[in-house]
């Protein structure tokens, strides 16, 4: 019954985040999207929430080639091309990695936090057009290439329909429901379209 329960807050969670009109997008930063492109190895990545016409993200930088000086929200412009920064990211922070395996690196993030982070950021609805039509970039400076040293475009995550999200819902209910079944001696049991339930139990 507690695992039931589990399943059916996460999906109602699910389902009221889309509700609210929250959207995922994430950007993957490389040197070679540069324009003109550089031979930098290191690889950068942001995320980012879009809830209404508010922007929070998360952009972290592997602190190994090069020390992060800053980054923006640039746009809007297609591949090979460069456009205005939109948003300035602020100052990053330095973090300096764990026992964990986590390496050392670069960040910054909304809300602000003194001179770290920068945000949450207010759209205008041509903005928002923008962002979730794929013409936003992030692009990240440093002292040897103050003009960007890697950059990524900002791409929305497929969101999970509201049927797939009560399919899975379903399919767990169905999966629980068996599993207990089995668990009962044959004569709790009753057969239906070829499926044992136990109607002393019931499905849950």
């Amino acid at each position: 019954m507690k695992a039931l329960a589990r399943i059916l807050a996460l999906l109602a969670c699910a389902i009221q985040a889309r509700a609210q009109g929250t959207l995922q997008f994430n950007a993957t930063l490389t040197g070679t999207s540069e324009v003109p492109p550089n031979t930098d190895s290191t690889v950068g990545s942001g995320k980012f929430s879009l809830t209404g016409n508010v922007l929070s993200f998360y952009v972290s930088i592997p602190a190994v080639t090069f020390i992060t000086t800053g980054g923006s929200i640039s746009g809007p412009a297609m591949e090979g091309s460069n456009a205005p920064a939109l948003f300035d990211l602020g100052g990053f922070a330095f973090h300096p990695g764990s026992g964990f395996g986590d390496p050392p690196s670069y960040y910054s993030e909304s809300p602000a936090s003194g001179p770290f982070g920068a945000g949450p950021f207010t759209l205008t609805d041509t903005q928002v057009s923008d962002l979730e039509n794929g013409l936003w970039y992030v692009n990240i400076t440093s002292a040897q290439q103050p003009a960007g040293q890697l950059r990524g475009k900002i791409l929305q995550v497929p969101e999970p329909s509201v049927l797939g999200l009560l399919s899975v819902g379903a399919a767990a209910c169905i999966a629980l429901a068996s599993k207990r079944c089995r668990r009962l001696p044959a004569k709790g049991r009753t057969l239906f379209g070829g499926r044992a339930f136990s109607w002393i139990g019931g499905l849950f």
